[in-house]
């Protein structure tokens, strides 16, 4: 417990010197403390490109890829590293579709919502309340997902000492001060160093286990194949990741790339090569965090055996690091550093988006507000988002993935609507049917799941109203003259 206290101590030090660099850089800039709307939205699209795609990295490595992965694989073996990169694969080409258009409408407009660019693309406000509407309550479950891994860290990585309650009470205050003081720009700054941080400690924390284990890459899967082949396989031990499974919840969750804190990284960029730059830095990154957290996984099932809970897998692990010497808890530190700042980066992203879209999208349109109320509005949406998100993950699924997948299947309708934006045959009515039609099917498909325990015709529930979704926009888009 003393050298939790010595690293966590450590860990809010190395948060709060961040946010004062922060703070001293816009000072010495504009003589202000306080970001404006720019700045706070949007860091003043002054980000390099180095910095720009490790904040956008840091957006997409939650909770789950640090602290999510190695428990899932560690649970289902290699069929979940293989939904991982499938994923992220066609989240990519997703994401590539709409980045490049909404960064130059961005650049040449004053436009600091990616929603703000579907509403004038479709030429209706009551659209783009309906999307930010939707976004709000889908993604206040992907929050809460992050305080759920933060809470089981650091109540397994104690023993139970610190509850959730109280270790992620404390890591909100650190969250609050960064959105209230220091914006877009605290964020990615912080993205930055944490995902440095977050790449060393994964890798150190690797050598160190198999320095006490006695373990190497190439033994790692010599030996799972004669204790466990299950987990070479792709259904793995469980049967879960059948073919079917991989694609539908690959296409449901690849929404995850057009939700619109991922999108607010393309308008930060400065030109499409920035944004380029970043689809290199993705795609290295998830390959590499795929690959650790497959053999972080399996050596943990090697050396601690099949009956630790999924959710509580890293916290054991760092904690008995912590326990080998001032070498393991150096590495321990950096790797709760990363693990926390995952979150946290996840976390306040997701927030600032939030309150970037309640206040662009759904109160501006309507109501004459000043740029400076509309930053303090924005921060009070989000400390109410943060309370909800709060009282949500006190209980917490199974396993983390299930509010991630349920979360973005909600938004699977959005997608036709979105990658449609600068298409010339788009249609506000083809919109509009496809989201409430789609959400109308998806709920429809939870009840169905809730009610028998399982999938219709064995696919995730978000597959068919996205289907669906897809079906009526198009049908709509080619069948009726478009009015824009």
């Amino acid at each position: 417990m003393q050298h939790f206290n010595i690293v966590l101590g450590l860990t809010a030090l190395y948060f709060l010197i961040i946010l004062g660099f922060v703070l001293f850089a816009r000072l010495k800039s504009t003589n202000s403390f306080l970001p404006g709307l720019n700045e706070f939205f949007l860091a003043g699209k002054e980000l390099s490109p180095i910095v720009l795609t490790f904040t956008y990295i840091a957006s997409l490595f939650s909770t789950f890829t640090v602290l999510g992965m190695p428990g899932l694989t560690y649970t289902h073996g290699l069929g979940a590293t293989l939904f991982y990169i499938l994923l992220h694969s066609f989240g990519v080409i997703l994401f590539l579709c709409v980045a490049k258009k909404m960064r130059r409408i961005a650049q040449s407009t004053r436009i600091f919502s990616p929603l703000e660019i579907i509403s004038q693309a479709y030429n209706s406000r009551k659209l783009g309340l309906m999307i930010a509407v939707i976004f709000t309550l889908f993604l206040i479950p992907y929050i809460a997902l992050q305080l759920v891994g933060i809470g089981s860290f650091i109540s397994s990585y104690t023993d139970g000492a610190i509850n959730y309650v109280t270790g992620v009470g404390a890591m909100l205050v650190i969250i609050f001060l960064y959105l209230f003081l220091g914006g877009m720009r605290a964020i990615a700054y912080t993205d930055f160093v944490q995902i440095i941080a977050t790449f060393i400690g994964l890798f150190a924390g690797l050598w160190l286990l198999f320095s006490h284990f006695d373990l190497s890459f190439l033994s790692v899967f010599q030996r799972i194949n004669e204790v466990s082949p299950e987990h070479l396989t792709m259904a793995g031990p469980k049967g879960l990741y059948d073919f079917p499974f991989l694609i539908t919840v690959s296409i449901v969750t690849a929404s995850i790339y057009l939700q619109p804190h991922i999108l607010t990284r393309a308008m930060m960029a400065k030109s499409d090569k920035h944004i380029n730059f970043m689809m290199m830095g993705i795609v290295i990154g998830f390959l590499i965090t795929a690959f650790l957290g497959l053999v972080y996984g399996l050596t943990i099932y090697l050396s601690y055996g099949d009956d630790l809970k999924a959710n509580f897998l890293m916290g054991h692990v760092f904690k008995d690091m912590g326990n080998l010497g001032i070498t393991g808890l150096i590495i321990s530190g950096l790797m709760l550093m990363g693990a926390l700042g995952a979150a946290m980066s996840t976390a306040d992203s997701l927030l600032i988006s939030i309150g970037q879209i309640a206040t662009r999208d759904m109160v501006r349109p309507f109501f004459k507000i000043t740029p400076n109320r509309q930053v303090v509005l924005a921060k009070v949406i989000m400390i109410l988002v943060l309370a909800i998100s709060f009282i949500t993950g006190l209980k917490p699924p199974q396993f983390m993935t299930d509010l991630a997948i349920y979360s973005a299947a909600g938004g699977a309708v959005l997608m036709p609507t979105l990658l449609s934006f600068s298409w010339n045959k788009r249609s506000n009515l083809a919109a509009m049917l496809s989201i409430i039609i789609g959400l109308i099917s998806l709920i429809i498909a939870i009840g169905y799941k809730v009610k028998t325990g399982q999938n219709f015709m064995g696919v995730h529930a978000g597959a068919f109203p996205l289907l669906i979704s897809c079906v009526i926009y198009y049908g709509v888009c080619f069948t009726q003259k478009p009015k824009l």
